[in-house]
């Protein structure tokens, strides 16, 4: 199906919203996590979509498709294109290539190759798996076009190859997306989503603030404190290579591994982390990226921090290409896994998702196109929702940033063989799961036949398993690992501002300048002074067991003095005695902080962080 005719099935489509009347998305004893309206009135209000914005309009000189009969790369190029940007009916210029040179370490590449030349229909060398491009007027005086392209050259299958039938897994991932906003900013993505073999995990809930460890968790099945105490602390060198991550036994099983992602400097594992010294996956996009983003021009769409065009194309197209080829080269012949992530786009603006939701269904549909749904386990997912925006000022802020989408697609042949499983996904579509649940699951698929006792393998959840099997129907929050903080199966509501809120407050402040005392940051972060609280809400029914008479769960949103920095804490207090339990670490920072931070580099001190070097005037 093309994106034309998908269009057309969308419109007559009727909006989710208007079919059910929806309450929650998980309902038991001991979790209701509600349902909100993706377009309600407080979000009508500040709905500000986006167009797209190309990074060219001119048409590809050079473009390079794989030849399936020379099992090769070609390049090709379109001489029409050519008389226009030469302005000229003559073929009257030159096209060079420079091999894009890596391999001295994991994360970055080496340098150029000396520059080729490229004829018409020039086949790709096999060693060459990204490459710069630029045509030139035959004197050389104009620049025609220049571009770049990194392929997934095919490699042979081990000899070992295992005989039995193994479902691929391709993980689809975009930073930033709740799945309310998802129906809100990608409604035709939102409704290709909901084709067979499509599992929407409706209660899946974050366990933890930003990125890097909400994906470490699904992807190692530990905290990095966890990791830091077992293993070794993620943010010194070297540590990353000995993380047990599941693309090593994926690898150890027969798998071929990729991994991809944009932003060189804010991506997963290298934003005020170290990197890998070792090449991680048997396809590995980073050195690649760290040469598009040094050798092409850069363009960045209007509000965002991050790049958004690396010379004539989307940082994401280059990541998901990189995803079709490695699809298109492997996937009928021998079992995959791999993890394609983005950032540039829906990172630093929520309402940019709207202005790419056609490129990302033309990538769904090239997947669709390409046979791959008929042999891959498709997990197309996020990290949390917006922590940062104008979301952050309405009345479902505190769902909006938990509740990241997580969608589940299983193979035709997977659902016959295996109806157990599928009947299993389809019922805990509606109960509560985590990312100890996910890295369980694709722990699962590697020995597929496992039960479900041999499926809860997360160290830091260890009663989370498979979502192939089951789920407790009344599980709780720490059933599944996720803290109180990050919880959405209690219902909160709204207290008066009174001066023991403040007071509640400006303890929580306190704790806040006590961490960073602590970490001996005082020379460098300011003592912060509470200017504002925003709002305050108590847990309604709070019936913990293990809660000391007088205790409470709160909710409080507060402003500071210092650059107007803003603060979401979950805590548990008692207004008379004034005691306060809180973990200063899972308090949420919910204004972008900028360079505020920039003279600390751990990225949990960077939240509570206003650097005396940058404060501001603020005036009251």
């Amino acid at each position: 199906m093309n994106s034309s005719k998908f269009d057309e099935k969308f419109r007559t489509s009727v909006r989710e919203s208007q079919v059910v009347k929806k309450i929650f998305y998980v309902k038991s004893g001991k979790c209701e996590m509600r349902y909100v309206d993706p377009f309600n009135a407080e979000f009508l209000k500040i709905n500000h979509p986006k167009e797209f914005i190309p990074c060219t309009n001119e048409s590809d000189l050079v473009s390079a498709h794989y030849d399936k009969i020379l099992n090769n790369y070609v390049l090709h190029i379109n001489e029409e294109v050519l008389h226009e940007l030469s302005e000229s009916k003559t073929n009257d210029f030159a096209c060079f290539y420079q091999k894009i040179i890596y391999g001295q370490s994991a994360d970055h590449y080496d340098g150029k190759g000396r520059r080729t030349k490229i004829i018409q229909n020039y086949r790709v060398p096999l060693d060459v798996d990204g490459m710069l491009v630029e045509c030139r007027t035959a004197d050389e005086m104009k620049v025609l076009q220049r571009d770049a392209f990194v392929f997934v050259q095919y490699k042979d299958p081990p000899q070992r190859a295992k005989p039995d039938k193994k479902a691929s897994v391709i993980m689809y991932g975009i930073d930033t997306v709740s799945r309310t906003n998802l129906r809100r900013m990608m409604p035709m993505v939102h409704e290709f989503l909901k084709s067979p073999g499509w599992y929407e995990m409706m209660g899946y809930n974050k366990v933890a603030d930003n990125s890097f460890p909400n994906i470490f968790a699904m992807l190692t099945g530990f905290s990095p404190e966890s990791a830091e105490s077992r293993i070794c602390n993620t943010d010194v060198d070297g540590c990353l290579d000995k993380i047990p991550f599941i693309w090593k036994e994926f690898k150890k099983d027969g798998y071929l591994t990729a991994y991809a992602e944009d932003e060189e400097h804010s991506n997963t594992f290298n934003y005020a982390k170290p990197g890998f010294a070792v090449k991680p996956t048997d396809y590995y996009f980073r050195p690649f990226l760290t040469a598009l983003e040094n050798e092409t021009s850069i363009q960045y769409c209007p509000g965002c921090l991050m790049k958004y065009c690396l010379g004539r194309r989307l940082a994401s197209s280059y990541i998901f290409d990189y995803c079709r080829q490695f699809i298109q080269r492997f996937v009928a012949k021998r079992p995959i896994w791999g993890m394609f992530w983005t950032n540039h786009y829906s990172h630093d603006d929520l309402f940019m998702l709207s202005a790419m939701q056609h490129k990302i269904l033309e990538d769904l549909l090239g997947f669709e196109k390409d046979g791959a749904f008929e042999h891959t386990i498709m997990i197309f997912f996020s990290d949390h929702g917006a922590r940062f925006g104008p979301l952050m000022y309405t009345k479902e802020a505190f769902l909006e940033e938990r509740l990241p989408m997580m969608f589940i697609y299983l193979p035709p042949w997977f659902r016959i063989k295996y109806p157990h499983y599928v009947e299993a996904l389809a019922q805990n579509q509606n109960r509560l799961s985590s990312n100890f649940d996910l890295y369980n699951t694709l722990k699962h698929i590697i020995n597929i036949e496992e039960s479900v006792e041999h499926t809860k393998r997360s160290y830091d959840c260890p009663q989370c398993q498979s979502l192939f099997y089951p789920l407790p129907e009344n599980r709780s929050c720490s059933d599944a690992g996720i803290a109180e903080a990050y919880c959405t199966c209690h219902n909160y509501e709204e207290v008066q501002e009174d001066q023991k809120t403040w007071r509640m407050a400006d303890l929580v402040v306190d704790r806040i300048n006590k961490y960073l005392h602590h970490h001996n940051l005082q020379n460098l972060c300011s003592n912060l002074t509470l200017r504002v609280v925003n709002n305050t809400e108590v847990r309604i029914l709070d019936m913990d067991e293990n809660l000391v008479k007088g205790m409470r769960h709160y909710h409080t949103k507060f402003q500071v003095h210092q650059n107007l920095a803003e603060f979401f804490a979950t805590i548990l207090y008692d207004k008379e005695t004034e005691e306060l339990q809180i973990n200063v670490e899972l308090i949420s920072r919910t204004n972008m902080y900028g360079t505020d931070s920039e003279c600390v580099n751990n990225k949990n001190q960077k939240l509570y962080c206003v650097c005396l070097s940058k404060l501001r005037a603020i005036i009251k």
